[in-house]
């Protein structure tokens, strides 16, 4: 069974802050585009910041192959549609 760890996403201005638990280390990514549609917000970042066998930190899903596209609902936990 493979090791499940802890990834804080911290979004600041124009810049997303990546930190896995365990690790001293940070990754910064600077914020290329941001997008909401649908209730979905979408932010494009110029790296990769996660690995190919990861596909979530915490609220955020993750896509890109060369850079990382995260994605999270902006609907609030539980809200009706």
């Amino acid at each position: 069974m493979p090791k499940v760890s802890n990834v804080y996403v911290v979004v600041g201005e124009g810049v997303v802050t990546v930190k896995r638990e365990g690790s001293n280390r940070a990754v910064l990514a600077n914020v290329l585009g941001k997008v909401q549609v649908d209730g979905v917000e979408v932010l494009c970042l110029d790296r990769l910041v996660h690995e190919s066998h990861e596909q979530q930190f915490g609220e955020w899903t993750l896509a890109g192959a060369v850079t990382t596209l995260l994605s999270r609902s902006m609907l609030p936990t539980g809200a009706a549609a």
